[in-house]
């Protein structure tokens, strides 16, 4: 097994490009077989012709020979006609004439043997058998001209051609129809769904491997979904347990503790009340989708960035006027965990920028005074209870900032990418492909 060098991505054929690869080498290997059954076909064929070319050999050796040396000139000019040619010049490519072996031969090859002949190809007659004579030891060479046993094979291999061509063509459409396409409609409609598996429709007039792989996945989809559902259960009543102490503690350090000792205490508390708060929104994020209402994306924005001026944060907002419908309270947790990572590791003012992008695109971008974080820091920040730095932990922060946004954003069918403004200052954006 070959090993794959990291970071490279291994390239294979695509299932289109194996069939196709298939389907022509099967080609390819017909018409060898096909070519070797004409090589086959062509020698009983062209023994025939040597034959019936040998024998009319011989009726011309046999004038020849009758007729006195000074006659034999002109007897030859007479036998010669437009396909049969005597003369006392071996033809100029003729080559060299090869004695035919001494073995048991047909007729056809005993003459081929006396009077010895050579197939040749010449100018304007594209096949013609070469035959030298002896009369009284001298040497008379014979052209026999044909025409019907090329136009036969060129026929023969041109129609074999065309054949092949229009069933390989065939075989193709076919092979993509019913093999590659159920594929493509598979995996569309895996990608569909927006990181949220669901179990795909088992059909009866699929193949019996993709019946098996649709099968599969159902059973992974199952296994994820228990499994996520149980971490969902374990973290929600945590998080439902963890409310009610809480505000019990809350409340007593407003009325029995001193004011320093209860500010520090409530400091605290609202750093937990967060952490359980993060904790709700995570659990609850494979719903976020079907809470609250769709409003258009602007107004959602515009709102949040007034509720956050209204506290006193200072948040920049560059807002285009974007119509698409969202769901409010998905836009909104991802938006304000977005803005409260942007205050507490990047430091204000924080702007807000939502803008039209080519082709009915749009991206929402939060933008911080930090240094920011690299590609590979931006990764591990997206998986849930991952911290960056231990600072994280003092700030009310638990690892489900970006986990929770990054959750969100695969629910809308958008992508989280890193990007930075013209003056160099560090965002986080929400790109969503047009709807």
């Amino acid at each position: 097994m070959r090993l794959l060098d990291r970071g490279r991505t291994p390239r294979g054929w695509s299932l289109v490009g194996r069939l196709t690869g298939g389907v022509v080498l099967i080609a390819l290997l017909s018409f060898a077989a096909q070519a070797m059954v004409l090589a086959l076909w062509l020698v009983p064929v062209t023994d025939d012709l040597a034959g019936v070319g040998a024998e009319q050999a011989t009726m011309v050796q046999a004038a020849l020979a009758a007729v006195p040396p000074e006659q034999r000139a002109a007897l030859a000019r007479k036998l010669s006609s437009g396909w049969v040619s005597v003369s006392s010049r071996l033809p100029s490519d003729a080559g060299a004439i090869a004695p035919v072996p001494q073995r048991d031969l047909p007729v056809s090859e005993i003459l081929r043997r006396e009077i010895q002949v050579r197939f040749a190809r010449r100018p304007g007659q594209r096949f013609a058998a070469i035959f030298r004579l002896r009369v009284d030891g001298q040497d008379w060479w014979m052209t026999r001209a044909y025409s019907a046993l090329p136009g036969a094979v060129t026929g023969t291999i041109g129609i074999w051609l065309v054949v092949l061509g229009v069933a390989t063509v065939g075989a193709l459409l076919l092979s993509v129809r019913f093999i590659a396409r159920p594929f493509a409609r598979l995996a569309t409609q895996i990608s569909r769904q927006h990181g949220r598996l669901q179990p795909l429709p088992e059909t009866g007039d699929a193949s019996a491997e993709l019946q098996s792989l649709v099968r599969a996945f159902n059973d992974l989809v199952r296994q994820v979904t228990a499994a996520s559902e149980g971490r969902q259960q374990l973290l929600a009543g945590v998080s439902h347990d963890l409310r009610t102490p809480l505000a019990r503690l809350r409340l007593r350090a407003e009325t029995q503790c001193e004011p320093e000792v209860a500010d520090a205490l409530t400091a605290d508390l609202l750093s937990l009340e967060r952490i359980v708060d993060q904790f709700l929104a995570y659990v609850q994020g494979d719903n976020g989708l079907a809470l609250g209402t769709r409003e258009p994306l602007h107004r959602t924005v515009s709102d949040l960035v007034g509720r956050y001026a209204g506290t006193g944060r200072e948040v920049v907002a560059r807002i285009e006027p974007v119509a698409r419908e969202l769901p409010d309270v998905a836009v909104q947790r991802l938006l304000s965990n977005l803005i409260d990572n942007a205050y507490a590791h990047g430091g204000g003012p924080v702007e807000v920028a939502l803008r039209k992008q080519g082709g009915g695109a749009v991206e929402l971008a939060v933008y911080d005074r930090g240094a920011g974080m690299t590609e590979d820091e931006f990764v591990r920040a997206q998986q849930p209870f991952v911290r960056l730095t231990n600072s994280r932990s003092q700030l009310g922060h638990c690892g489900l900032g970006l986990a929770i946004v990054a959750q969100i954003a695969r629910q809308l069918g958008g992508r989280l990418r890193l990007v930075r403004a013209d003056d160099g200052r560090f965002g986080i954006a929400l790109a969503l492909p047009p709807s």
